[in-house]
């Protein structure tokens, strides 16, 4: 009863396609994607924090948006992982709430690099002096924004529009990390259903033995009593067994986004072997695909980018009109050309530039605190993996065979006299107790390994953690 981490043996998860960095590509094999995310593979690597000397930032058009896996009906007869996750990531409302966030964002890109309305005018002078009709002229402005503060503009929402990326993959994580769990603990809700009814056809097979032994005088009533006890105690199992299943596949169903789900057989591998997982190996790919860090990181580049449009906001922007005009008194016509600006001479944006200093300083420190924070959450779900491994190959490679064997050679001798009921009951309850810590352990281990596969990110039905920027508008000087 073993397991992989990539997917934890049951069929591949659902992979998002690729979007900008600082976002991050969807779940891989932690392992096996641990050396690409070494040599730079992983689209959420991000470098350290650039300096104000650097060159223009460039300028990302507004990314397009994920596309979301179209739902499958559900088999009326056999449920696999694949099917519920891709009609899961269809139904969960966090999915559909991030993409509308997203388009916000794409609408306030666009709006950010509009520039000015030009300005018509018409303008009368001297009305009536002296009898004539006066100067008359039309004439048309326009602002012209300077030093680039249109497309800086661009950029940091541009950003902010990476972060809501970052935060729909993570969404999507979450959702395949939380289906995978629940069909795990569904699945192995159904194995013990089958554990029980299994020990319940043994108890009556006992009593029958029994029964017969009874008969030929060969056990006292006491052993059928016993017998008798056991399937009692079987038949509850079972019942109890399949209370706990019908309770995991609703709470599956929830996840997934159906009132219920078909009945039919949860399919999935529980018996293939769990790999050992190097902590550096996990951490290091970690770190270089978390969306996590892939949001900090473009909270960086966001202040970064803040802190470039306030420098540029110091220099003025440069407002011009042309007019043309009749002087009707001494029928001429006339030319004029007016420009303008302020003098950046007592407000220099220095509040501004303050801030925006203070907010990269501080998404820095986040970033930092978020490593940080990984690796400790990291540490605790391995060490819940690598424990729930140690047990599952313990309880299956020698445990279990041992029980297995007792079983056997008990109900031999029971069989020929050459011992009691107590010492044949006492070997059948060892070995449903075995087979049963064998199904909680692998439980374990799958749960722990999808946390890990999917980043640590779980809880798909919580509130949304991400509230991007919509009303970005600084103004233009």
């Amino acid at each position: 009863m073993l397991l992989p981490m990539g997917g934890c043996a049951l069929p591949g998860r659902q992979t998002a396609d690729a979007i900008p960095q600082p976002a991050v590509e969807p779940t891989v094999s932690a392992i096996q994607r641990a050396e690409e995310a070494q040599s730079g593979v992983m689209l959420a690597q991000y470098q350290g924090p650039a300096t104000e000397s650097e060159s223009p930032v460039e300028l990302a058009e507004a990314p397009e948006l994920l596309p979301v896996p179209p739902a499958s009906e559900l088999s009326d007869d056999q449920l696999e992982l694949s099917e519920l996750e891709s009609l899961a990531l269809s139904n969960n409302p966090a999915v559909a709430e991030m993409r509308a966030r997203i388009e916000a964002l794409r609408g306030r890109w666009v709006q950010a690099g509009l520039p000015f309305n030009p300005v018509a005018q018409y303008q009368a002078d001297e009305i009536g002096s002296e009898g004539a009709a006066g100067l008359h002229s039309v004439g048309i402005g326009q602002t012209i924004v300077t030093a680039d503060k249109l497309q800086l503009r661009q950029s940091v929402i541009a950003a902010e529009i990476q972060r809501a990326e970052a935060n729909l993959a993570a969404d999507r994580l979450r959702i395949e990390t939380d289906v995978q769990t629940a069909f795990t603990i569904a699945l192995v809700a159904q194995r013990r259903v089958e554990l029980a009814q299994q020990l319940r056809r043994i108890a009556a097979e006992s009593i029958e033995a029994v029964n017969q032994l009874l008969v030929a005088a060969e056990v006292s009533r006491v052993a059928l009593l016993q017998a008798q006890t056991e399937l009692q105690q079987a038949e509850l199992t079972v019942e109890t067994s399949q209370a706990a299943l019908a309770g995991a596949r609703r709470q599956l169903a929830s996840v997934v986004g159906v009132v219920e789900l078909p009945p039919a057989t949860l399919v999935g591998d529980l018996e293939r072997e769990l790999p050992e997982v190097p902590y550096e190996a996990a951490l290091s790919h970690l770190l270089a695909a978390s969306p996590e860090l892939a949001d900090r990181a473009a909270a960086v580049n966001r202040a970064q980018r803040s802190l470039r449009l306030a420098h540029a906001e110091v220099v003025p922007n440069v407002t011009g009109q042309v007019r043309v005009g009749y002087d009707t008194g001494a029928d001429d016509t006339f030319t004029g050309v007016q420009l303008s600006l302020p003098l950046p001479t007592i407000n220099r944006n220095q509040g501004n530039i303050r801030r925006a200093r203070a907010e990269i300083a501080a998404a820095q420190l986040a970033q930092d605190r978020t490593e940080l924070n990984l690796a400790n959450r990291l540490a605790a779900v391995l060490q819940r993996y690598q424990t729930a491994r140690i047990r599952v190959e313990r309880l299956t490679e020698s445990i279990l065979p041992t029980a297995e064997e007792n079983l056997k050679l008990s109900r031999q001798a029971f069989e020929v006299g050459e011992s009691d009921y107590l010492q044949l009951l006492t070997a059948q309850r060892t070995l449903f107790q075995v087979r049963l810590d064998a199904l909680t352990a692998t439980a374990d281990a799958r749960q722990a390994s999808a946390l890990i596969d999917g980043f640590l990110l779980e809880g798909s039905l919580d509130p949304n953690r991400f509230a991007p920027n919509l009303d970005f508008d600084p103004g233009l000087n």
